[in-house]
């Protein structure tokens, strides 16, 4: 799909762009953002895991069971499914291990840095941390984009090596042991041992509601005081209808922010 941009502000070192999704955007983004909801890649490696095991249809119906049982769509869960692809897709992102997978109830929130992966467009990896905030709130900008815990602050503390982003990276690297991606974490990690400022910071706001740049422009300047050269950060707004984030959910998803 082609994504309208609606405004571009920001910085050099912090640009930040909204883009409007209209509710037919949001049926061709659909397919694939419920398969990174249902975590398809993630449902067929362990099938393949366990094709020696599941030679009965009982077995099999049970397995498709625990592999389907995703429980409600919260909406925190749909903006960082449509982050991800509009990073993966857009910006030579991939995140590998996806935090999705390590969440006991789907329906909560596993807190730390919401995406964790690698930014692939240069001749060598580097580490790129996503932090993603969902709100239906009538308000530009709204508060998850500018209260204490909001996605400003949060990047922030990112840009300033807290101990989020130490978390992060440990978070990856136990989880790239034997991987097949291993490769491209390897050298990631030889930019981030060189200089811990060397990574890709993605905000990314998914606003219910229509466009406006109030929402990042001033974040922008903000994040782009003080940066450190190596570390390089972007802003993205999407904004949709309630009817269109629902349609790229596949079902009823559930608010948790006030309009």
């Amino acid at each position: 799909m082609a994504w309208t941009e609606a405004y571009s502000v920001g910085t050099e070192s912090v640009p930040a762009v909204g883009y409007d999704l209209q509710d037919e955007d949001a049926r061709a983004l659909a397919v694939p953002i419920q398969e990174l909801l249902q975590d398809t890649k993630g449902a067929e490696d362990v099938r393949r895991s366990l094709e020696e095991v599941t030679r009965t249809a009982f077995r099999i119906d049970r397995l498709e069971t625990v592999l389907s049982a995703t429980g409600a769509v919260s909406e925190w869960r749909v903006g960082e499914s449509l982050a991800e692809y509009h990073l993966a897709s857009q910006h030579s992102c991939v995140f590998p291990w996806p935090s999705g997978r390590d969440l006991k109830n789907p329906g909560t929130s596993g807190g730390g840095v919401d995406l964790i992966g690698f930014d692939t467009s240069g001749e060598n990896a580097m580490l790129a941390l996503g932090e993603v905030k969902t709100s239906r709130q009538q308000l530009w900008p709204p508060s998850a984009l500018t209260g204490r815990h909001g996605l400003e602050k949060q990047l922030e503390g990112l840009r300033n090596n807290d101990d989020r982003k130490t978390w992060a990276v440990r978070y990856i690297a136990m989880h790239a042991v034997g991987k097949d991606w291993h490769g491209i974490f390897a050298e990631a990690m030889v930019r981030f041992l060189d200089d811990p400022q060397d990574v890709r910071l993605f905000g990314t706001l998914v606003h219910v509601t229509d466009s406006n740049e109030l929402d990042l422009k001033t974040r922008a300047k903000n994040l782009s005081d003080g940066c450190p050269p190596a570390t390089k950060i972007r802003l993205t707004a999407m904004y949709m209808s309630d009817q269109g984030l629902q349609i790229m959910a596949g079902e009823q998803v559930q608010w948790e922010t006030p309009q």
